[in-house]
């Protein structure tokens, strides 16, 4: 609960999307993962922030951890119409795949996917998060910028950094996650137990390098 700490005591449930982008440009959509928002709702977002505020939205868990990629094109399709629905405000959206999803059990299922969703971008941008180590890789990286996509990179602790790889693929923007010690939950986030000056720093510099080279940047911390 940020209450009383990001977002001022007494402010309503309704307005804090309007305060969250006074102090942010930009926003993570979890709840697009359990259920994609009605119209109406994509519009009350749309007219809470200023322009220039962008949502990045994850797909349904519906299409990676359920059907995980069969039988989910309708849902994919209703996914991308919900991004292009936003407008100016779409940050990329992004496919989360679970851990057991792996190349050497589902390669050719992801592999038949993805070449199918590259032509229905239309120049959608779309990033994709792996956590199986075989698609970890920079022949996946350069996989999935062949065809408009990124990978999703994400700070976590114990998994190896992934930003070389990345970067060596050479997509036009970067989707950042910075999650840290999600293995070891804290009992509460109002106020900071785990310092990552070192690696806030490192992240700080490699953004600040993508920025001067007119590279967007979309980065949301957990």
């Amino acid at each position: 609960d940020w209450q009383g700490v990001f977002y001022p005591d007494g402010l309503a449930d309704r307005d804090r999307l309007a305060y969250y982008a006074t102090r942010c440009n930009s926003v993570e959509v979890n709840t697009s993962f359990y259920g994609l928002p009605a119209p109406a709702t994509v519009v009350q977002w749309v007219e809470s922030v200023p322009p220039g505020f962008t949502f990045s939205l994850k797909a349904p868990r519906l299409i990676t951890h359920e059907r995980r990629l069969v039988d989910c094109r309708q849902e994919s399709l209703a996914f991308l119409d919900v991004l292009r629905s936003l407008g100016p405000a779409a940050a990329p959206g992004f496919l989360q795949f679970p851990a057991s999803f792996s190349r050497a059990r589902e390669g050719r299922v992801l592999a038949n996917y993805l070449d199918w969703l590259a032509g229905e971008l239309d120049g959608l941008p779309l990033g994709v998060e792996v956590r199986a180590a075989d698609l970890m890789t920079p022949a996946f990286a350069r996989f999935l910028a062949e065809r408009g996509m990124a990978l999703v990179v994400v700070e976590r602790t114990g998994t190896d950094d992934f930003f070389a790889a990345w970067e060596e693929s050479a997509p036009g923007w970067l989707l950042l996650r910075l999650i840290g010690n999600d293995s070891e939950p804290l009992p509460n986030d109002r106020e900071i137990q785990r310092p990552q000056e070192a690696v806030l720093d490192l992240w700080a510099e490699r953004i600040a390098r993508l920025l001067d080279r007119g590279k967007p940047v979309y980065c949301y911390t957990h």
